[in-house]
């Protein structure tokens, strides 16, 4: 009878055992499998990325002058750049406008693709040099005395399906060697969409 308890009991211990490294086993078999799945995700999102960060750089576009520029329901066109270091006045009242550095006169035509009339501003463009830095169009009254377009991009309406030209003038150091006309797409909460042209 003892011997007969004994083997029951070897029997009952082995069991035990094997059902404990079965168990191990199981585990081991699951933290692999949750280890080759999220290593299969993060391939995913990899791939995803790239392909979004392509997108983006395809989307970039720099125009040149005399291009029609599309943003929003506006179309932008320049048709001249001059670059200078004085403005000279016609009006012997008036004296003429000198910089130490360069101004930067744009001939543009601004065109208005709407269903209703839209505001536009020389608030609306900005100029970037080859350095990165950024310049708002001059609002000198020396320059806008001289330069007879420079007041017709100021708080002005298009009416729908009509363009307006007119003339914008920047003032840039004389170590930028080349800059960027941005446009908008609007003026206040109508902007938010830009695009670039090359001026030089």
């Amino acid at each position: 009878m003892k011997k007969f308890l004994k083997i029951t009991a070897i029997i009952f211990g082995v069991l035990i055992a094997i059902g404990i490294i079965g168990s191990m086993g199981e585990d081991d078999a699951s933290t692999a499998g949750d280890q080759a799945s999220n290593e299969t995700v993060t391939t995913v999102i990899d791939k995803n990325s790239n392909s979004t960060n392509e997108t983006k750089k395809e989307d970039v576009k720099t125009y040149q002058i005399s291009d029609t520029v599309k943003t929003g329901n506006l179309a932008y066109k320049v048709t001249n750049v001059t670059a200078t270091n004085e403005l000279k006045s016609d009006n012997q009242f008036i004296e003429s406008a000198t910089t130490s550095g360069q101004f930067i006169v744009i001939d543009l035509e601004v065109s208005n693709n709407d269903s209703k009339t839209r505001m536009i501003d020389s608030s609306m463009f900005k100029m970037y040099d080859d350095q990165n830095r950024e310049f708002e169009p001059s609002s000198d009254t020396e320059v806008i005395m001289v330069v007879e377009g420079a007041m017709d991009f100021f708080l002005q309406d298009i009416n729908p399906g009509l363009s307006k030209t007119g003339q914008l003038v920047f003032e840039l150091p004389s170590d930028s060697s080349s800059y960027t006309l941005q446009v908008s797409s609007g003026y206040g909460w109508a902007g938010g969409d830009y695009e670039s042209i090359k001026l030089k």
